[in-house]
């Protein structure tokens, strides 16, 4: 409600009930006349709106600023500048979705792109990341070790391959072209692409994505199997690849698989959807935010879906804050990376509050007419001039013996850029 259509409820209201108000309000009547006192109720609600209004700017121009300085030599989209200064994929496509929300820093992009295209694997695997060699010591002691500016195709805690980087290099490509419109830059990548989409083709199972431990974003979580987040990208990314088919003639399904759109649609929806949410596994009966989420926005569950599943996110999750928790209910024991409990990092993912997934359920929210639940975010993220990785239920950065919340954190910022820019998925 606007403060216009509440002026319009307050000059129906007789005195008696605008100075009641006014004591509410804990502002002092004198026996002002009907239209003083609307003038006093009105604003601190006028107050309240131009806060909301400085705050986001603020936050806009940290994000942005901080996206365009996580770089460094021959890499762009940097993931942080501490834990993560290197070119994650996943990060970085996140990142993008912000940027193509607000039409900024998309040159940025096109590097990330042109960067991924030199760097598949043989068979067409995106790299998980382009940085150093080995992440261990820098995990563990905050050393780097081993070559770095190198193509990383598996996860270092289990040798697992991610599924989550062929279907985000294809839909940043479409996202970018949409954007832009540069069809010479998609004609470069071409051959990239479909290796890229032949990779998914010759990997998939039953139209779905297959993967070992840790190969998705939620990489503390040991499951084997289909996961949502990855499938999620994985049945928008069938869509995007089709359309950028019909754009450019370069990136065709000659010699590729095509898949069915709506055999992918419905063998995830089969696998994933409960009647309440998405499941983040076809065998574990759990709530994962992110997934559901971009699964809104990609117009996979329509909007009464979305209702339900931000329905019982909001009514069975633990935490007192706003951000919205990564699962719902908290992952099992059995299924945490074991060696991080040894160090006290068993809550990476069950305990922490993660900016970036709550930012795009944010995005999700207002697309159903929902409320966007950023205010406390935008508040934190004022007071420490910082996008951090994770925050705890007070909305501070968490410290931690092993592993401190990363700053600078880059998927955070172009979250936030997402939840307040552009509606860019329609008519994908």
């Amino acid at each position: 409600m606007n403060t216009k259509s509440i002026n319009k409820k307050l000059e129906n209201m007789t005195g008696t009930q605008l100075k009641n108000i006014l004591e509410k309000l804990e502002i002092e009547y004198s026996g002002r006349n009907k239209s003083e006192m609307i003038r006093l109720i009105l604003h601190p609600l006028k107050s309240h709106k131009t806060e909301i209004k400085e705050n986001r700017k603020i936050c806009q121009d940290l994000a942005l600023n901080t996206i365009a300085k996580n770089r460094r030599k021959n890499l762009r989209l940097l993931a942080g500048t501490s834990l993560y200064s290197d070119m994650w994929t996943r990060d970085a496509f996140i990142t993008s979705l912000g940027l193509f929300a607000h039409c900024k820093h998309l040159d940025l992009v096109r590097q990330v792109l042109k960067v991924q295209a030199k760097n598949l694997r043989k068979d067409g695997l995106v790299p998980l990341r382009i940085g150093r060699e080995s992440y261990t010591t820098q995990w563990l002691f905050g050393i780097p070790s081993g070559k770095d500016n190198v193509p990383v195709y598996k996860d270092d805690k289990a040798d697992s391959e991610p599924t989550d980087s062929n279907p985000q290099f294809i839909i940043m490509a479409w996202l970018y072209f949409k954007c832009t419109g540069d069809i010479s830059f998609i004609q470069s990548i071409s051959k990239s692409l479909k290796k890229c989409q032949k990779y998914l083709c010759d990997t998939s199972k039953d139209y779905l994505l297959q993967g070992e431990y840790f190969h998705s974003w939620y990489d503390t979580f040991a499951f084997n199997g289909p996961d949502l987040f990855s499938n999620v990208l994985f049945v928008y990314c069938v869509k995007c690849y089709q359309k950028l088919s019909e754009k450019v003639p370069e990136v065709n399904y000659d010699g590729v698989c095509k898949f069915d759109y709506k055999k992918v649609l419905n063998a995830f929806k089969k696998a994933f959807w409960n009647g309440r949410y998405l499941k983040i596994s076809p065998d574990i009966n759990v709530m994962e935010t992110a997934g559901n989420s971009l699964a809104v926005l990609f117009g996979i569950l329509s909007k009464e879906e979305g209702k339900k599943f931000m329905t019982y996110l909001e009514r069975n999750k633990s935490k007192k804050s706003q951000i919205a928790p990564v699962t719902v209910p908290k992952m099992s024991a059995m299924h945490l990376y074991w060696p991080g409990a040894v160090v006290g990092l068993q809550g990476y993912h069950n305990d922490r509050l993660w900016i970036w997934p709550h930012c795009i359920y944010s995005k999700a929210r207002q697309k159903v007419g929902l409320d966007s639940k950023l205010e406390d975010l935008e508040k934190s993220i004022v007071k420490h001039r910082n996008f951090y990785e994770n925050v705890d239920d007070e909305l501070n950065p968490i410290k931690h013996p092993f592993q401190n919340t990363e700053e600078n954190f880059s998927e955070s910022c172009g979250s936030y850029l997402l939840a307040t820019g552009r509606n860019i998925f329609i008519n994908p």
